[in-house]
């Protein structure tokens, strides 16, 4: 048991460092979005692409060339775009212009003025230096005893609470990992010039093409774009799409717990690691592992341990704010002085999220569970559990 512990622990600091990987100078646009760039005017198409930042390593921090531009700007200034391609040839290096008294919030005009262009002159010889957009991360958590360990049972029990703190350590390191990566990840929205090279992937193989120049005939036969901040004209930045829960997640809190029976009552440490998926934004299934324990009134060392199938519902939001309700059901291992009882366990409770970023969010958790694991004839025991954490989706 014990060579199996320290193979988790191994393992954990391992998938920590994994987990907080770099993000890249790539975006991906997917095939969906290049399906509906390809209908739009080709001086149109650059005035707001959805991007994915990829996940990698950048020698170089992105190109942001300035504020967002109004969309009939890119009609008006971009007009040549939509002309023949013999005429498309002969004008390669229109820009912007920031009239006299322009100033940031989008009011540049897509009229000629005096000013220094918003866009660069030409194809850069160098990759240009500019500021990455960040984003914020951070972790929650609650307090308790974490001196469970020597409960009822002998040398099995110790290595139960062993294996709990070190699958919560593991838990807690990737969380912030992936934390840090997702914080600063960008998905959303950008603007590009209409010579933007598209690199599009296609089975095989690839080929570049410039974003005017994207036909559906390329968007068939390719599986998604990408584009790079740092190459040719650079991205504007617009803004972050809101948090999307969508596709798979994974979950990390910690808190307080609080155990009680007809005679029997214990307060201790207790961590939710939860993995699922979420089919749309609202609602989604984990699979949830719950492992718990403190001291007793009588200074008796207890745990509570639970594996759970969880299903999330979030039908309320405001700005960042996301209340939504859960409900569990699965099976519960109760282990203190009186022995060590196993049981049928359900409840629910209430969740907050507040969004940081797309794929992020900071939790709050109150739940109430039953389980048949009393010391009394197995009746029914109750479990509270006051926690916060994060979510990455």
């Amino acid at each position: 048991m014990r060579s199996r512990l320290v193979a988790v622990a191994v393992g954990g600091i391992y998938l920590s460092l994994a987990c907080g990987g770099c993000v890249s100078n790539e975006y991906v646009i997917a095939k969906r979005e290049l399906t509906r760039l390809a209908g739009l005017p080709a001086s149109q198409r650059g005035a707001r692409v959805h991007v994915v930042q990829e996940l990698g390593s950048s020698d170089e921090w992105a190109g942001d060339n300035g504020d967002a531009v109004p969309d009939e700007a890119y009609a008006n200034e971009f007009a040549v775009y939509d002309q023949p391609e013999d005429v498309v040839d002969v004008v390669t290096n229109l820009d912007f212009h920031v009239p006299p008294g322009g100033g940031p919030g989008g009011t540049m005009r897509g009229q000629p003025g005096s000013g220094a262009s918003p866009w660069r002159q030409g194809l850069p010889r160098e990759k240009p230096r500019g500021t990455r957009p960040s984003g914020g991360s951070g972790s929650g958590g609650g307090g308790g005893n974490l001196n469970f360990g020597n409960g009822g049972g002998g040398g099995g029990g110790d290595d139960l609470a062993i294996f709990a703190i070190v699958v919560v350590a593991v838990a807690v390191m990737a969380a912030a990992g992936l934390a840090v990566t997702e914080g600063v990840r960008y998905d959303g929205f950008v603007q590009l010039h209409p010579e933007q090279p598209l690199h599009l992937k296609e089975r095989g193989g690839g080929r570049t093409v410039p974003l005017a120049a994207l036909t559906p005939a390329d968007v068939a036969t390719a599986e998604e774009a990408v584009v790079m901040d740092d190459e040719a004209y650079g991205f504007r930045f617009a803004h972050r799409r809101p948090l999307d829960r969508q596709g798979f997640a994974f979950k990390v809190d910690l808190g307080s717990l609080d155990s009680l029976c007809a005679c029997y009552s214990a307060a201790g440490f207790a961590s939710n690691i939860q993995f699922g998926y979420f089919p749309h934004h609202r609602v989604g299934l984990l699979a949830t592992l719950t492992l718990g324990g403190g001291t007793s009134a009588l200074e008796h060392t207890f745990q509570r341990h639970s594996a759970n199938l969880e299903a999330q519902v979030f039908p309320l939001h405001w700005w960042r704010l996301h209340l939504g309700g859960f409900g569990h059901g699965g099976m519960q291992v109760a282990r203190d002085e009186f022995g060590t009882r196993t049981g049928p366990a359900w409840g629910g409770g209430a969740i907050l999220e507040f969004a940081l970023a797309t794929r992020l969010a900071l939790t709050g958790r109150v739940d109430y569970t039953v389980a048949r694991t009393s010391p009394e004839n197995q009746a029914w025991a109750s479990t509270s559990m006051f926690t916060a954490g994060l979510a990455i989706y």
